[in-house]
C-alpha cells in the first residue's frame, strides 16, 4: 500500500502496485513514497477493477432511461427567470456551496456555471468555497460540521476516496451521511500529453517506451486513491509496464506542471483538458467502452487492447437530515437549469454536456458506482 510522507494526507492515499511507482518529491503539493505489496493483490486488484468498470457501465445504462441526456427542464429557451415553486420552503439568502477540490478542476468549473445559471431561477445565492485535500474528503467533512438546515451543499462525485478502509478509515459514511440532490454530468476520463514531448506520439509508442525505460515516464493525477489516479495504473497493469504516477492536490497544478513539462502525461476528465490549448496536445485514450460523442476521434484505451473503462457521475449533494422539501426544492431549481438552453451551451463548452438526473436517480447512480469501489478496494 500507499504511505504518505505527511501526516495531513495519511489518511487519503492507498492506491498501489508494483508496477506503479509514487515520486518521493513530486513538483505538486503533495509528497509520497510507496511500499511495496504482493504479487496476489496486484491480480486480485486487476480482476476487480474490471469488474468495476462494468459495474460502473451497467449502473449509468440501467438509469439512462429515467431521465437521462438534456433534460427538458421546466424554464423556457433561454429560462425566463421564473423561480422554481417552493411550496413551503423559502431558502436561506445564502448557501453555501463547497467544492472539496482546488479551483480549475471539473468540480470546480461545474459548481461555478451551475450558480451562474441558477440565480434565474432562485433568490438564494451559491456562493463557492473550495476546501481541497484529502482527495476530497477534507471538504466532505467541512459540510458535515455544519448543520442540515440547508445552508450547505457539496459536490458530490462517484470516488474511490470516499470509500472506507481499513488503511483509510474515514470519519464519514459518504452514502449514509448525505442526501443527493442532483447530478448533472458523466465525466470521460482520458489521458494526454503534449506533442513536443520527444518521447512517443501515441499510445502504442507511449507503452513501448515505458517498457524499455521502466518507471521513468511520469503520469499525474488528482489525489491518490482517486478514479483519476486509477486509470493510469489499470493501464500500466494492463500493458505490464512500469509508471510513476505523481498525485496531486488539485487540477490546476497538475496542468500547470504538464505544460512546463515536469511531467510526461496527465490523467484528466474531458473537461479539465478543454482548458489546454488542442493543438498542443495528443490524447492517448479514452477511458469508456465506446468512443463518446464529445471524442469521435479518439480511439478508447479498450479499442487499443487494454480494458480500462471509467466515467464519472457529477452532481451536488447536502448534509443527511436536511429537510425533504429543501432537496426538493433544489432538486427543481436544478432541473431548469439542466434545462436551459445558455446553460447547455456553456456546459458543453467546458466539456460537461448535460447528463441530467433527480435526487431518485443519482442517488442510485452512486450508491452502485460507491458500491463497485468498495468491491474493488475491499474485496
Amino acid at each position: 500500500m500507499i504511505a504518505t510522507a505527511q501526516a495531513a494526507y495519511d489518511m487519503s492515499t492507498r492506491a498501489a502496485c508494483p508496477t506503479v511507482h509514487e515520486q518521493t518529491s513530486a513538483p505538486g503539493p503533495l509528497s509520497v513514497f510507496e511500499k511495496y505489496i504482493k504479487k496476489e493483490v496486484v491480480v486480485m486488484k486487476k480482476l476487480l477493477s474490471i469488474l468495476l468498470a462494468a459495474a460502473m457501465t451497467m449502473s449509468l445504462a440501467a438509469c439512462g432511461s429515467s431521465g437521462g441526456g438534456k433534460s427538458s427542464g421546466s424554464s423556457g429557451a433561454n429560462g425566463s427567470g421564473s423561480q422554481a415553486p417552493a411550496g413551503s420552503y423559502a431558502p436561506p439568502k445564502t448557501v453555501n456551496l463547497i467544492v472539496p477540490y482546488s479551483a480549475g478542476g471539473a468540480n470546480d468549473l461545474l459548481a461555478r456555471l451551475v450558480a451562474k445559471h441558477a440565480a434565474k431561477y432562485t433568490d438564494a445565492n451559491l456562493v463557492i468555497t473550495n476546501i481541497g485535500g484529502g482527495s476530497g474528503t477534507v471538504g466532505l467533512a467541512d459540510t458535515l460540521k455544519h448543520d442540515a438546515d440547508g445552508t450547505y451543499m457539496c459536490s458530490g462525485i462517484g470516488s474511490t476516496a470516499f470509500v472506507n478502509t481499513a488503511d483509510k478509515p474515514l470519519t464519514f459514511d459518504y452514502l449514509n451521511d448525505f442526501a443527493f440532490v442532483s447530478m448533472f454530468a458523466q465525466d470521460q476520463r482520458v489521458i494526454v500529453a503534449m506533442k513536443d514531448n520527444g518521447k512517443f506520439t501515441n499510445l502504442e509508442e507511449f507503452v513501448a517506451y515505458a517498457k524499455d525505460n521502466p518507471g521513468k515516464l511520469e503520469v499525474s493525477a488528482t489525489g491518490a486513491a482517486t478514479v483519476a489516479y486509477f486509470v493510469p495504473q489499470v493501464l500500466a497493469e494492463q500493458a505490464e509496464i512500469d509508471l510513476t504516477i505523481v498525485p496531486y492536490d488539485g487540477g490546476s497544478e497538475q496542468m500547470a506542471d504538464l505544460l512546463g513539462g515536469h511531467s510526461d502525461a496527465a490523467s484528466l476528465s474531458y473537461s479539465e483538458m478543454l482548458s489546454l490549448d488542442a493543438d498542443k496536445l495528443i490524447v492517448l485514450g479514452v477511458a469508456n467502452t465506446e468512443r463518446p460523442d464529445v471524442l469521435p476521434n479518439v480511439p478508447t484505451f479498450k479499442e487499443q487492447g487494454y480494458d480500462v473503462v471509467f466515467t464519472i457521475p457529477r452532481g451536488f449533494a447536502m448534509k443527511a437530515g436536511t429537510d425533504a422539501a429543501a432537496i426538493a426544492y433544489w432538486e427543481k431549481v436544478f432541473e431548469q437549469v439542466a434545462g436551459d438552453s445558455e446553460y447547455i451551451e456553456e456546459a458543453e463548452g467546458i466539456g460537461l454536456p448535460v447528463v441530467y438526473k433527480n435526487s431518485a436517480d443519482f442517488t442510485t447512480i452512486i450508491t452502485d458506482t460507491q458500491t463497485a469501489f468498495d468491491t474493488m478496494l475491499n474485496g
